[in-house]
Parts: structure tokens; C-alpha cells; sequence
């Protein structure tokens, strides 16, 4: 039997959903990238009368390997039906999805018997997707603008049309990529409660509060909230295990095609499965505790999350102690997952799974596709774990912009760095979770992160132990050199005693050694602070 594969995938979502500051658009967005493996694979199936999700391709000619994160992966014995798939759900993302970069191929004939020859087939079917969407015109190119004609006031492509948003302000011109995302503003917002566990599915009774309370959400992300921050979580080299699957679980020429495309469905289903309960678990908990928006519930919005892919937006107060739970969780349920951390744990250099993640805190105002492009380098930086403990361990890196220029982290890493005394005034990445006692390991856990900041939010009779003035201080030494910073911490140890402010010293000094460069986490601590007291104060 010959089968051929399917392949569809987004691209540039990240672009797509934070290429405004306007969060409904960015709400609407994120709802119309789940479409591609969700509404619009349901109405492509329905077309030609199956339901390939349920279906397996020796049996009734298709089958859904995998099916998330704004991507699909399929096999059909008709090269036909992949064709009519693949135009069905491209031709939906052209009418409900202006703007968004949908594009599908279908591979060459594959014989169906083992492991190797499927594993193989789909990674050409990748690899002609590379190709086709390389061939094309971007999306774009299919706006273009004659000078004379209205610019959207979000996105500035070409007007569409008019819409009034509030009925105190004037209407406002608007394309039609931004005009696609208002439009799926409602949808999303349903969808989102019952991510987050605002109401179960299809409980009517529940659907409306569950709306008043995310829109309450969005409108304070949008117009209050003084500081805003993007999470963002990718899994550690998920997609390397993903393409040697085949050799992962063992003799790939040995192993039944149909074994291999059920374990590739169940680990993805499975990563799937526990970044939702990942998520739920982490937000549960911050429902539990407190926080200072005025907002009915805590201010997060999930806009990205599928596979091992999350990015969330939320209120800035929030979000360090978000990125950390999330990673401790999704690294449990993961490891215990017997699809996911059940089959890498049988691969030596693997060992199980871990996750990193990149939060970057700015000022409600600042571009957010800024935002999204620092949180992003930020994760690879905290990819250094992997190379460092291996891939079964997490981490997190962090930055908070005070700035309202456009963020490099190399910049930014640059500004903290003191090239003549090889001296770097952070100690990014902090190792979440488990660690080994490896020496690269020392100095860098959250709880040392956590311990700093106690030690400066400390408040004896109501009152800083350690004043704003004094931190103040301490910050301005760490740029002027070790001796100045080490000079300045022993005289504030002379003013409060030395039980106060051992809580910022590493074994007596403020710096340790990495290599041939001398670190410090005292810079990391006074960022981090006002976006941890709180979690310190409990």
C-alpha cells in the first residue's frame, strides 16, 4: 500500500498576532491560528465525508497524525484528497484570515511498512513545504496601497473599512487582516475561558461572565496596567525529538508504520495535554492567591499555546511568579507523562524533558512585537541549561526594559557587562526546579534569585530594612566595578549589621566566578524585586 503525506503549517505567528499594541486584535489573532487545526480541518474533512481524526489510513484512506500549534500533519491514500485538504484550509485562512501565512504540500508516494520509510517521507514533505512557501509572494504583498487610499490606524495596510470601537470615539479606518481579527475577538474570548477554567465547554449558563471577565482582562492590559510582560516557553529540542522519532524508539526499520504514526500522535497529544494542564494548574493558583489590578480575575491572557509552545501576555506583577510555576509543572507532568516522559527516558541523552522560558517586562505603551522578539532571545539564553545540566532541566531568563528603545538583548547583555575587569552584573539564566550540583548550577537556582530578593524587600516594624536610597546605591556601584560594589555593600553591612544584608552575598562577596569572568546576581535581584515582593511578602 502506497499513502502520501500531508503537511500544513503557519508561519511568522508571532508577527501575526503581536504585530499591534491593540490586545483585541492580538486575541482575535491567536484564535484564528488554532482555526487552521480546529474549525478549518473540521470543514475540510467534512467535505470530502470523513473524520480523519478517528480514521486510520489502512483502513478508510486518511489519518491525522498530528494536529496543533497552527499545523497539521496528515496521511491519505489519495493523493487527491491531500490536494482538496490542502485547498479547503488555505482558501478558509484567504476569507477568515487576511494576512495570516497559511500554506500546505503533499508529498511524494510512501510504502507503507515500517517506521523509517513514513519518518522519512513526511521530512521530505517538510522540506517541499520549505520550498513552496519560499516560491510565494508574503501575505503581505496581498494588500498594495495607492497613495490616495486610507491606512489601517493599527497595522497601516491599506484600509478595508470603518468600524466604531467605542461610542465615545470617532470610527476608525482599518484593514482587513485587523478587521479579521476583531471579528474573531468573541470566538476567542470563549475559547480562552475554557483554557484558562473559567467555565466548562458548552456551559452556556457560565459563557457570559466568563466573556465580561476576560474583557475586563483585556481592557486592563490595554489601558491600565503599567507595566504589561510577554512570556514566553518553548520546550528543550522537541522538535529534534519529534524528527528522529523513529529512531527514538528504537530499530526504526523494525517497527510497523502504524506503531510509529500512534507513538508520533501520542507524544504530541501528550505534550500537548500537559502544557493545557500545565497552564490551567499555574493560573488555578494564581486565582488562589492575590493581586493588585482591578480585575476580577488574575490579568493573563494565553495567546500561543500548543505543544510545547506558550506565549502569554499578562499584568507585569504576575509574571515572573507565572514563568517560574509553569516551568516547575509542565517539567512534572511532562516527565511523569508515560507518552512523553516514558519514551525519552529511554533514551539515554535525553533523560526526560525540560522547558525554558524568556520574560520580558515592559511599559504598557511599547511595541509589542518588540516585546515578543526580546522574550524570544531571552529563551534561547536560558537555552545554555540544556548545553550546561541537559535537556531534562529548565530555566528562565528575565529582563525588565526601562528603556523605550528597541530592545537587543546582545545590547542590553552588552550594557551589563564591565569588558575591562571581566565583570557581567547578571547572573541569567536561573535554573527552575531540580538541579545538579554542577558548579555552572551554583549561584544560578531561583532560590538564589529569591533570596536577594527577600533580602532587599525585607521590612522591619512596616519599614525597608534596606532603603530605596541604600539599593539605590548599591546599583550604582555594581557599573562603577567589583571594588566599588564590594566597598559599598560592606559599608551598608557596617550601617544595618551584617544579618541584614547577608541575604545579597554569595559566601561573603557579591560576585562568584564563572570561568575566567566574575558574576553577579545582585543586578537581577533589584529588577526583579518590585515584581516579586509580593510573592516575598507571602
Amino acid at each position: 500500500m502506497r499513502v502520501y503525506a500531508v503537511v500544513l503549517s503557519t508561519a511568522g505567528n508571532q508577527n501575526y498576532i503581536f504585530g499591534s499594541n491593540k490586545r483585541r486584535e492580538n486575541v482575535g489573532a491567536s484564535h484564528l491560528i488554532t482555526c487552521v487545526e480546529g474549525e478549518w480541518l473540521a470543514k475540510a474533512l467534512a467535505e470530502i465525508g470523513v473524520d480523519g481524526r478517528r480514521q486510520r489510513v489502512e483502513e478508510h484512506g486518511i489519518e491525522v497524525v498530528t494536529a496543533n500549534a497552527g499545523g497539521v500533519t496528515m496521511l491519505v491514500r489519495d493523493r487527491k484528497i491531500g490536494r482538496r485538504i490542502v485547498g479547503s484550509i488555505t482558501e478558509s485562512a484567504l476569507r477568515e484570515a487576511p494576512g495570516l501565512d497559511v500554506c500546505g504540500a503533499v508529498g511524494e508516494a510512501i510504502e507503507w511498512g515500517n517506521a523509517k520509510e513514513v519518518a522519512d517521507g513526511i521530512a521530505d514533505t517538510r522540506e517541499l513545504l520549505t520550498v513552496a512557501r519560499a516560491r510565494r509572494r508574503g501575505p503581505r504583498l496581498r494588500f498594495p496601497g495607492v497613495p490616495i487610499a486610507a491606512r489601517c490606524t493599527s497595522s497601516g495596510l491599506p484600509a478595508h473599512g470603518v468600524v466604531k470601537l467605542h461610542e465615545e470615539r470617532s470610527p476608525e479606518a482599518r484593514s482587513a487582516p485587523s478587521l479579521a481579527k476583531l471579528n474573531a475577538f468573541d470566538s476567542a474570548l470563549l475559547r480562552l475561558a475554557v483554557k484558562m477554567g473559567l467555565c466548562a465547554e458548552n456551559d452556556e449558563s457560565q459563557e457570559a461572565a466568563a466573556r465580561r471577565t476576560l474583557r475586563q482582562i483585556v481592557d486592563h492590559l490595554n489601558h491600565k496596567a503599567e507595566w504589561v510582560a510577554v512570556v514566553h516557553v518553548d520546550g528543550n529540542g522537541l522538535g529534534k525529538v519529534f524528527q528522529h522519532f523513529a529512531s527514538i524508539m528504537g530499530g526504526p526499520g523494525d517497527i510497523p508504520a502504524d506503531e510509529y504514526t500512534e507513538g508520533l500522535r501520542s507524544l504530541s497529544d501528550g505534550v500537548d495535554e500537559c502544557a493545557r494542564e500545565a497552564f490551567r494548574s499555574v493560573f488555578a493558583k494564581l486565582r488562589r492567591g492575590r493581586w493588585t489590578a482591578d480585575t476580577a480575575e488574575p490579568p493573563v491572557l494565553p495567546l500561543i499555546l500548543g505543544g510545547d509552545d506558550l506565549t502569554v501576555v499578562c499584568d507585569g506583577e504576575l509574571a515572573l511568579p507565572f514563568a517560574r510555576d509553569y516551568l516547575e509543572e509542565f517539567t512534572r507532568l511532562a516527565n511523569e507523562h508515560g507518552a512523553v516522559g516514558g519514551v525519552l527516558k529511554q533514551v539515554e541523552e535525553l533523560r526526560g524533558l525540560g522547558a525554558c522560558a524568556g520574560v520580558a517586562i515592559v511599559k504598557r505603551q511599547y511595541p509589542f512585537h518588540s516585546a515578543v522578539h526580546l522574550a524570544e532571545q531571552l529563551t534561547s539564553e536560558a537555552k545554555a541549561v540544556k548545553r550546561e545540566l541537559g535537556q531534562d532541566k529548565s530555566a528562565l531568563s528575565f529582563h525588565v526594559l526601562y528603556e523605550s528603545a528597541f530592545a537587543d538583548l546582545r545590547r542590553l547583555r552588552d550594557q551589563q557587562t564591565l569588558s575591562e575587569e571581566d565583570t557581567c552584573l547578571t547572573g541569567q539564566p536561573y535554573v527552575v526546579g531540580e538541579a545538579s550540583d554542577a558548579e555552572w548550577a551554583r549561584h544560578r537556582r531561583w532560590a538564589d534569585l529569591e533570596r536577594q530578593v527577600a533580602a532587599l524587600t525585607a521590612k522591619n516594624d512596616g519599614t525597608l530594612v534596606i532603603s530605596g536610597g541604600q539599593a539605590h546605591e548599591l546599583r550604582s556601584a555594581l557599573f562603577r566595578g567589583r571594588e566599588a560594589a564590594e566597598s559599598r555593600f560592606a559599608t551598608v553591612s557596617t550601617w544595618l549589621g551584617v544579618e541584614a544584608v547577608q541575604g545579597l552575598a554569595s559566601d561573603g562577596s557579591l560576585f562568584w566566578h564563572d570561568g575566567h569572568v566574575h558574576r553577579t546576581g545582585l543586578l537581577d535581584a533589584l529588577n526583579a524585586a518590585p515584581f516579586l515582593s509580593s510573592k516575598a511578602d507571602s
